[in-house]
């Protein structure tokens, strides 16, 4: 079943309830052979090169198609768990009014721990593999970096080459590259504490922020096309396509595989 994904602005109050409660439940019970903590594990391990000296899920062109098979999985494995066939991951719009740092959504922040609501110690939500020594969410919104302007998008959206060699953060004229920089990693900052780590899936905006980067190369690819993946042969920086998969997501899982959204069982509102 196809689910449309929403900004956090247009939710509900029983969509928001229903996301969070299966996140809630997917951190002590597992689906589809996972669980939350699988997910962190994935972030850590392909945070940078990995043992076959390809970068999977960073500063490589994989970083979109990577990103986008890992919110898929958690979507599925959201609606497993809950047993609602309705949940989907929102998107939060760095540029909008709503924040997702509420009481009654993702938790505020006191001294920089979320310290009550949804994702505090108190209900349950221990952090995971942290190299922050607290078992306290951590957030420092603002401290090392300000969110991305409307005109900051819309130049990174102005590229209108996807990514080429070396292809990694050297590159200046490419889209994955700016959008990376300029945008994933500015909001990483931003909202600081877990989230600037490489087990950042600990704080469960990482799923809102990364839905915004997959709607925005979604929108990209509409007017540009979604065969626009490079590379196609001959570099170890990064997945070539069509020959390699994006691991650890198994056989046959290619960036062209999750190239069109309509083909994946959601689109976006």
């Amino acid at each position: 079943m196809a689910v449309v994904r929403k900004s956090i602005a247009a939710m509900t109050i029983a969509e928001k309830t229903a996301f969070i409660n299966a996140l809630r439940q997917f951190k002590t019970a597992s689906a589809n052979g996972r669980n939350y903590n699988w997910y962190i594990d994935q972030h850590i391990t392909y945070f940078a090169r990995t043992t076959d000296n390809i970068s999977h899920a960073h500063q490589a062109p994989s970083f979109l198609p990577w990103h986008r098979e890992y919110l898929r999985l958690l979507e599925l494995d959201l609606q497993t768990v809950s047993g609602n066939p309705n949940i989907f991951i929102p998107y939060w719009d760095w540029t909008g009014a709503v924040s997702p740092f509420t009481v009654d959504f993702l938790g505020s922040i006191t001294n920089g721990g979320v310290s009550s609501g949804n994702f505090s110690p108190r209900w349950g939500w221990s952090m995971y593999r942290s190299s922050i020594q607290t078992n306290t969410l951590q957030r420092r919104l603002g401290q090392n970096a300000s969110r991305p302007t409307v005109t900051t998008i819309n130049n990174v959206q102005s590229y209108t080459v996807y990514d080429q060699a070396p292809w990694n953060p050297s590159v200046v004229n490419s889209y994955r590259n700016r959008l990376e920089i300029e945008l994933h990693n500015r909001v990483h900052n931003y909202v600081g504490g877990h989230m600037a780590t490489r087990e950042a899936p600990n704080d469960p905006v990482f799923w809102l922020h990364h839905c915004n980067i997959d709607r925005l190369w979604w929108i990209w690819q509409s007017s540009r096309g979604v065969d626009t993946y490079e590379p196609r042969s001959g570099t170890t920086n990064g997945v070539i396509d069509n020959f390699e998969s994006m691991r650890p997501f198994g056989a046959g899982r290619t960036p062209s595989a999750v190239r069109d959204i309509s083909f994946l069982n959601y689109s976006y509102a």
